[in-house]
């Protein structure tokens, strides 16, 4: 489908009297034309492509960003095993961990991502499984801190982040977020996990708001790397598009990932999950923000909808994200994997998709 997207603030909007009221957020005003394509894109304007300066290092004072961002094509990974891919991280190169929610044995499954000159994916390769764990405690997110080869695991099943040393494949530390497992929503908690290296912090958040806060509030917590908790931060969610009771899985929407992206600012990955009964008409809306931790501003920087339908099978669920190669000319790639739910009922893929900064 084709969509007109319009982004409204009101005066003020990232004011600091509006983050500890929980006051208006920015919404998006959706116009829906004519269907035609698994990716409707939602920006400000065209990409604008030549002249590019990279959004990485710049303030934070242009509220939307998107008319300078270029997303790469999706790329549906086929010839890898099917999985429930939840986050990836960087490693070195081409090489890259990612975490499965669902598979017996904890641990990563090494991958090569291949990205061509204009950062595009050309090709996926599952390497094979890293054990760390006798048992999978629902691995949904992870990060990497190159200093020290030390590898963070985030569980959703027991509010943990649990670090490794992938040199030897011992568990180092583990760090349990109280407030989650006391308030946390079942399926609603650890989601997302970063490592910054400017700040030597790691970062979560819970994907939903915790039993008491306010229906859009987030609490985005920084860890120093002794595995002690730093800071919280508030977090707002946009509205979600669907303004249905989120009862149950069927519909849901949060923060599926964080990335740093090294220059002390954090890029937001929003997802709000659709499930139409007959699950034709489903749909995912994804949006990314850039936030610099403990400021006000909500930078937003891209977003898109897929959807299910009888000629367009292209939803996809993308719940991992972070860092790729940098282009020649500057830009950096950022990698978007989704959880397929291991192909679920035969329709859902395993996608895989860039967006460049």
């Amino acid at each position: 489908m084709h969509w007109i997207v319009r982004r409204e603030y009101m005066k003020h909007s990232y004011h600091l009297a509006y983050f500890a009221t929980h006051a208006f957020m920015p919404t998006f005003t959706i116009i829906m034309l004519c269907c035609c394509g698994k990716t409707d894109s939602y920006k400000s304007a065209d990409y604008r492509g030549n002249g590019f300066t990279s959004i990485v290092g710049t303030d934070l004072a242009n509220n939307d960003m998107s008319g300078y961002v270029k997303e790469g094509t999706s790329f549906d990974a086929k010839d890898i095993p099917a999985g429930n891919y939840s986050g990836i991280t960087r490693l070195k190169g081409n090489s890259y961990a990612i975490v499965s929610d669902k598979d017996g044995k904890g641990g990563y499954f090494k991958f090569t991502i291949e990205i061509d000159s204009n950062g595009n994916i050309t090709s996926v390769k599952n390497n094979g499984f890293r054990e760390l764990e006798e048992k999978n405690k629902d691995q949904e997110a992870i990060a990497y801190n190159p200093d020290n080869h030390h590898i963070y695991i985030g569980c959703e099943e027991t509010d943990e982040i649990v670090e490794y040393d992938i040199l030897n494949g011992k568990k180092i530390d583990t760090l349990c977020i109280d407030e989650y497992k006391r308030n946390g929503v079942h399926n609603r908690k650890i989601e997302s996990l970063a490592f910054d290296r400017k700040r030597q912090s790691l970062f979560t958040i819970n994907e939903g708001p915790l039993k008491g806060d306010n229906h859009l509030m987030l609490r985005l917590i920084e860890i120093d790397t002794d595995m002690k908790r730093k800071m919280q931060y508030t977090y707002i969610l946009d509205t979600p598009l669907d303004d249905g009771p989120c009862v149950d899985d069927s519909h849901a929407f949060g923060v599926a990932e964080l990335l740093s992206l090294g220059d002390g600012t954090l890029l937001v990955l929003e997802r709000e999950f659709k499930v139409e009964d007959m699950k034709i008409g489903s749909w995912v809306m994804n949006k990314i923000f850039r936030i610099r931790p403990g400021k006000l501003n909500k930078q937003f920087i891209t977003g898109w909808r897929t959807s299910l339908n009888v000629s367009d099978l292209g939803l996809a669920n993308y719940e991992g994200m972070c860092l790729g190669p940098q282009l020649k000319d500057g830009r950096q790639v950022i990698i978007i994997c989704a959880d397929s739910q291991n192909r679920y009922g035969g329709v859902l893929r395993d996608w895989f998709k860039t967006v460049i900064i």
